[in-house]
């Protein structure tokens, strides 16, 4: 870089400036001698720098620079458009439905070979990429899949042949609304089946707690009872035989001696014909062992009915309401059933001494037996059948 005249003229002019108006001011030598330099010190760089920045001159007699070759222009990118293509899922029989806005162009080194077989071609290349990506996925995750596709169909790529680049957007992802009905009642099953396992494995495991620990022994339901019922210690000593009973039952096995005592009144157990006589009829002295098997009849029935609403004999009620039973079942025409309360469970006639008193004593113990059944409902008649019955001739 050469300087040229008028720029040292230049450089001149601005270092004299200062000491020229110094002399005329009467300034100090060492003020105007400093100004002189930094005026021609700054006029130097500014005149280098306005230099160095411009372009020099092309010798209009020299060669010229050959120009850079221009670039080649690219293609605008074209539309089209993928519907309800079928993508296979993770699972069998389950295929995704997908459609997408396609964008391609043609790839340069081919440009002059664009036909119209293009579009499809990028169609065929989206899809074929949409397929990689979902074919792992499982079908209730369509919604989720969507966005994974969008992002990675978004970046331009060439096809197999290498002649168009497509990418996709707008993706959507969805399933047949028949496979997403089935799918829901799928799901809803398995989560029925799941809770009612649960439920199925709670009830096993109660079955064994109280079969195994509980009911082990009538002891161990005694114990456990107690658990429950801290404070009702009374109650427990009347707990005792049924929870023996139930114990027992749950294991297949008798009462234990022990406890038979405390049990509800066996089956076939009959009042004591005199009134006032003990409730329930035990094994007396010289009586065997009581015969769970035997047939339950309609007076022990009735005992069990009336001792479980607290009606005892010696009590008024329990005579009343005996009565009336007989008198009830008598207007049915259950007489066998009837005799058997009547001779089981009501007291028996007193019986005169006197030959000549048998008439009068039978009418009377007629009359007081029909007051006492009767006497609450005075227009009442008893009622027997003019005809014997039938099996009453039979045996005749």
């Amino acid at each position: 870089m050469r300087l040229r005249f008028p720029s040292l003229l230049l450089v001149a002019l601005c270092g004299l400036a200062p000491a020229v108006l110094g002399n005329l001011l009467h300034w100090s030598a060492w003020l105007w001698g400093f100004m002189s330099m930094g005026a021609a010190s700054g006029s130097l760089l500014l005149v280098l720098a306005f230099l160095g920045s411009g372009r020099p001159q092309a010798d209009p007699y020299g060669p010229g620079e050959p120009e850079p070759p221009a670039a080649p222009t690219e293609q605008p990118y074209q539309e089209t458009r993928v519907i309800d293509a079928a993508l296979p899922s993770a699972v069998d029989g389950y295929d995704f439905l997908f459609s997408a806005t396609v964008w391609w162009r043609p790839v340069p080194d081919h440009t002059g070979r664009s036909d119209g077989s293009s579009p499809a071609l990028a169609a065929s290349a989206v899809v074929s990429r949409a397929q990689e990506i979902v074919r792992r996925e499982q079908p209730g995750q369509a919604s989720s899949a969507r966005f994974l596709l969008e992002g990675e169909l978004s970046v331009p790529l060439p096809d197999r042949s290498g002649r168009v680049m497509a990418l996709a957007a707008d993706a959507t992802l969805t399933l047949a609304p028949a496979d997403r009905d089935r799918l829901r009642k799928l799901s809803d099953l398995s989560k029925d089946e799941e809770i009612w396992e649960y439920e199925r494995q709670h009830e096993r495991n109660k079955r064994r707690y109280l079969g195994d620990d509980v009911l082990q022994s009538a002891g161990s339901a005694v114990v456990w009872w107690l658990a429950r019922h801290e404070n009702e210690i009374d109650k427990a000593v009347d707990m005792i035989g049924p929870l023996a009973q139930i114990a027992a039952a749950a294991n297949d096995e008798e009462v234990p001696e022990l406890f038979r005592h405390l049990l509800v009144p066996p089956a076939g157990a009959r009042n004591e014909a005199t009134v006032g006589g003990p409730q329930w009829g035990g094994p007396g002295p010289g009586t065997g062992p009581f015969d769970r098997e035997a047939e339950v009849g309609a007076a022990d029935q009735l005992v069990v009915w009336l001792a479980a609403v607290g009606v005892k004999p010696g009590m008024d009620e329990y005579t009343v309401l005996v009565n009336r039973v007989v008198m009830n079942l008598e207007m049915a025409e259950l007489y066998e059933a009837a005799d058997e309360i009547r001779r089981n469970l009501l007291p028996a006639p007193d019986q005169g001494t006197g030959p000549g008193e048998d008439e009068a004593s039978d009418t009377d113990t007629d009359e007081d037996d029909t007051t006492s059944r009767y006497f609450w409902e005075p227009t009442h008649q008893p009622h027997r059948p003019t005809a014997p019955r039938a099996h009453d001739e039979d045996e005749s």
